[in-house]
């Protein structure tokens, strides 16, 4: 089922499947990785052999988010701007409709992309130093792809413009201790932690947690569904803009974005 997946490596331990997001070390989300995310949760729901999901990333990274070196070369292509926005409304509908549940393992940075994959999870533990950002607002675009949804879900919407409105990073200690996610634990601790929540799940009436998770995520899946749409017309909006323009020929040039409001 799952050997089409070049970037996404697919393991299993009795019924737990572990999604590892496979382009060490930072695991950018560059576009073919982008379009296996947006297929693999639909291929998890139909798979009767698995009962819990972790999500990780290979090397040092969770996932450092977009590849900002593909993103200087199709600066203007709207053709897979669209795409783009397509493929992430699919992945994030994939994670909200999977009636398995999912633990994030954050073994370090999960940034842009990288932190909605994470924050969608439907439980998260980190490393204590982990860094998580919502960086959208750094390059000059809108927090379309997710991140406006459920940061205010999680943390309340006072903490939540805070972190999408200035790109701040938070550490995995401060976002246990504020509900962003459910544990943050020293590194050499992860996996440890990580596989007594998945025993604890796979362990349990699996049919009751899935549809429990279900019953959950009916708030979170309406909001989502009646504002994607508009949320990413306004991350397109930020994406015809010039900040966004400047903000990426700056990353080219190894510079300091000037940002001038238009």
């Amino acid at each position: 089922m799952y050997e089409q997946y070049k970037h996404i490596l697919v393991e299993r331990r009795g019924r737990v499947l572990t999604l590892t997001l496979n382009a060490p070390p930072k695991n950018p989300i560059a576009p073919a990785l982008h379009g296996e995310l947006s297929r693999i949760f639909i291929d998890v729901n139909r798979d009767k052999e698995t009962d819990v999901v972790v999500l990780t990333g290979a090397g040092e990274a969770f996932s450092a988010g977009a590849d900002l070196k593909e993103v200087v070369q199709r600066l203007d292509d709207r053709k897979r701007w669209g795409e783009a926005l397509r493929e992430s409304r699919a992945i994030l509908y994939g994670m909200l409709r999977l009636e398995k549940p999912i633990v994030a393992r954050i073994n370090g940075d999960a940034i842009g992309l990288g932190a909605t994959l994470a924050l969608f999870c439907d439980f998260a533990i980190a490393t204590e130093e982990a860094r998580i950002a919502d960086t959208h607002v750094r390059i000059g675009l809108a927090a379309g792809d997710g991140g406006a949804l459920i940061w205010p879900q999680l943390i309340g919407y006072a903490r939540a413009r805070h972190y999408l409105l200035t790109g701040d990073p938070i550490t995995g200690r401060d976002a246990a201790d504020m509900g962003l996610i459910a544990r943050a634990v020293p590194r050499d601790k992860l996996d440890e932690e990580v596989d007594a929540w998945v025993q604890k799940l796979a362990s349990r009436a699996t049919l009751a947690i899935s549809w429990t998770k279900i019953a959950i995520n009916m708030v979170l899946r309406g909001d989502f569904e009646g504002l994607v749409e508009a949320h990413q017309g306004l991350e397109t909006e930020t994406w015809l803009s010039d900040d966004y323009r400047e903000a990426v020929r700056a990353f080219a040039d190894k510079r300091r974005p000037v940002f001038t409001g238009r």
